[in-house]
């Protein structure tokens, strides 16, 4: 009997060891596991933060690689980089594709800078710069991003044109919901679509397939020119 009860105490005490070693090593084990997961953590965020980076780089990328086959050696480095920068914010801030941006400017001015629109008659529309974007037009906008302008000269001034442009555009973005009848609307002004489309009257999609065609165009070549 003495035996018996001795035996059971031992077992006890094996048993109260093995129960306390096996919770050591899972303790360890615990700390090994939580120690791995805070490196994961870790190596999953610089993963991240690599591949903002990469996609930043690659979008920034794609902005240069445009303007160069739109403007060619209108523009000079300094002035390439401005450009490359503006637009690069833009398109984070308003969520707008910089490629849909190149292909306007490719369809209004060719990429050069000086651009003055004509008429069919040869007589000046007023349009002026990289965006062909009027005074006037350029006016209502300037407040708004911050452009300080005085007179059509201004205008030439790339990064000044393309600010007010894109804005202008933005604007008739947000006035129509529809990028279609925005840039139709940029083309021939807001105040002839809106008859348009009061009375039912089929819109002219030229320019808009104009711009289509260089979106796919210029997409084309950057990716090509990248990869």
């Amino acid at each position: 009997m003495r035996l018996s009860i001795f035996n059971l105490i031992m077992v006890g005490i094996f048993t109260v060891i093995f129960v306390l070693f096996i919770f050591v090593k899972w303790q360890e084990k615990n700390e090994k596991i939580k120690t791995l997961n805070n490196e994961i953590a870790v190596m999953q965020t610089k993963i991240n933060q690599a591949e903002k980076v990469g996609t930043k780089a690659l979008a920034y990328t794609r902005i240069v690689r445009g303007l160069d086959l739109i403007t060619g050696r209108r523009l000079s480095a300094r002035q390439r980089n401005i450009l490359a920068e503006r637009l690069f914010s833009i398109s984070n801030d308003y969520k707008i594709d910089p490629v849909l941006i190149l292909a306007v400017i490719h369809q209004e001015s060719k990429g050069n800078p000086k651009a003055r629109g004509v008429y069919l008659s040869g007589v000046e529309s007023g349009a002026l710069g990289l965006m062909q974007i009027k005074y006037e037009s350029a006016l209502e906008v300037a407040r708004s991003v911050d452009v300080k302008i005085s007179s059509p000269e201004d205008l030439f001034v790339p990064e000044k044109n393309l600010m007010l442009g894109t804005a202008y555009l933005l604007r008739l973005i947000a006035k129509y919901k529809n990028l279609q009848h925005a840039l139709i609307a940029y083309n021939i002004g807001f105040g002839t679509i809106d008859e348009k489309l009061k009375a039912g009257d089929a819109l002219p999609t030229k320019y808009y397939n104009k711009i289509m065609q260089n979106y796919i165009f210029l997409s084309k070549r950057i990716f090509n020119d990248i990869f």
